[in-house]
């Protein structure tokens, strides 16, 4: 062995450089993680007939993303001799317990455990292989039997853990049920999900499939940027916030949002309360867009009713009003931004209003949208803008004068708040 490393052992390589080398290693392999994720995802199709069998995209959505982080616990593996007992005793933990709901959510998807534990040796032989090639490794191969003996105790706890929580779970002894959860929201959102399998997880949940559902999601406005602790604090808000009344909703995370399934049981009576609560909600996370969707009849709608919330927060405007938006909100827009006459609306009444603020530093088309805000009352958009409701007044039949639209006439305004969202 002495002759392979050039007559150096391991215990010759200087303590410090050794760390530095580690330390190294480590930026070298985090600034590879996607391309390594995308290996190993790729040993997964290429050997294991269990993970082909997947629904399309599953993968690249829940296996991939599970191999990365197990990636990322291995690295900081590497230098968790240097912390107290007590400190690396409570990392292992924590970073175990995402493997372990991995191999929860494997036993309901109905992967072997033959298949998840070849799955593991795969990562590790896919991992070794990329360690090796690293320059640092490569220019001290003494260095290399250190790491090959982390990584091997790595795989091993690991797998020892998904595999004991993946019997466990079999066996009836574990009832995760924020996991399991977690697994029936990503199922309905995508579709993925067969009746019978709906039909089961909704009666351990107490969900009935056939009541009318809205979906409620809930987004950062500056996404990459929400932490896991505000995304376990935005979760609790949001189950704070949104309580029907016969029985509980489906809520969990998703990537960055958050995703409610909402029963409304009777629909009519119902909606004005998912309104109420979903704007309250709005008022208390300022820092995110809250959408919702229409109603539909049956769990199996999740997948639309999850569509149209996402798109009531994509044409969400931003502005200084802390609301939840409405996909009746968006139809305005994807109406207006599909219509021949988007571009007539905006020449005829924005364009000569815009020309008539720039000439006289005037404020009509702030007026317009505050009235447009405040629900056409006078009074409201006079506070808004913190003026007179005379003055506002004035300015409306200015903007009658300028476009032919009178703010009075339901038709007129009708067409002026269509023109707004035109302009945008």
């Amino acid at each position: 062995m002495t002759e392979q490393f050039g007559n150096r052992t391991p215990d010759d390589l200087d303590s410090a450089v050794s760390e530095r080398l580690i330390d190294e290693l480590i930026d070298h392999l985090h600034s590879r993680a996607e391309e390594i994720g995308e290996l190993i995802a790729q040993s997964y199709r290429d050997s294991i007939v269990e993970y082909r069998s997947l629904p399309d995209g599953f993968i690249e959505q829940d296996v991939a993303p599970t191999a990365r982080a197990n990636l990322e616990a291995m690295l900081a593996s590497l230098t968790d001799e240097t912390c107290p007992v007590t400190e690396q005793g409570e990392r292992i933990n924590a970073r175990l317990a995402t493997f372990r709901d991995s191999a929860v959510r494997r036993f309901h998807q109905g992967v072997p455990v033959q298949a998840l534990l070849h799955a593991y040796r795969l990562w590790g032989h896919t991992v070794w292989a990329q360690v090796r090639q690293a320059p640092q490794i490569r220019d001290n191969p003494e260095l290399g039997l250190v790491v090959a003996g982390k990584i091997m105790r790595h795989v091993d706890m690991v797998s020892t853990a998904v595999a004991e929580a993946y019997l466990e779970e079999a066996s009836g002894v574990i009832r995760d049920r924020e996991v399991v959860r977690r697994d029936l929201l990503e199922a309905l959102i995508t579709g993925n999900a067969s009746p019978e399998r709906i039909d089961r997880l909704s009666r351990y949940f107490g969900l009935p499939t056939t009541v009318r559902y809205a979906a409620v999601l809930v987004r950062s406005r500056q996404l990459s940027r929400s932490s896991p602790e505000d995304l376990r604090n935005t979760l609790e808000t949001v189950r704070r916030h949104l309580h029907p009344t016969e029985t509980g909703s489906l809520t969990g995370v998703r990537d960055e949002e958050v995703v409610a399934i909402y029963p409304l049981h009777q629909a009519a009576s119902q909606r004005e309360m998912l309104r109420t609560q979903a704007d309250a909600l709005a008022v208390e996370l300022s820092q995110c867009h809250v959408g919702v969707s229409r109603t539909h009849t049956g769990l199996e709608t999740a997948s639309a009713a999850y569509r149209e919330a996402q798109d009531a927060i994509s044409s969400t405007e931003i502005t200084a009003e802390r609301r939840a938006r409405f996909y009746s909100d968006a139809m305005l827009d994807h109406i207006v931004e599909s219509s021949p006459f988007k571009s007539v609306l905006y020449e005829e009444i924005i364009e000569p209003i815009e020309q008539y603020d720039r000439d006289h530093h005037a404020d009509l088309l702030a007026t317009l949208r505050a009235y447009c805000a405040a629900g056409f009352n006078l009074s409201g958009t006079a506070k808004a803008l913190i003026v007179q409701p005379n003055t506002v007044r004035y300015r409306l039949k200015r903007i009658h004068e300028l476009t032919g639209q009178d703010p009075f006439a339901p038709n007129n305004l009708l067409l002026l708040a269509l023109a707004l969202r035109a302009a945008r």
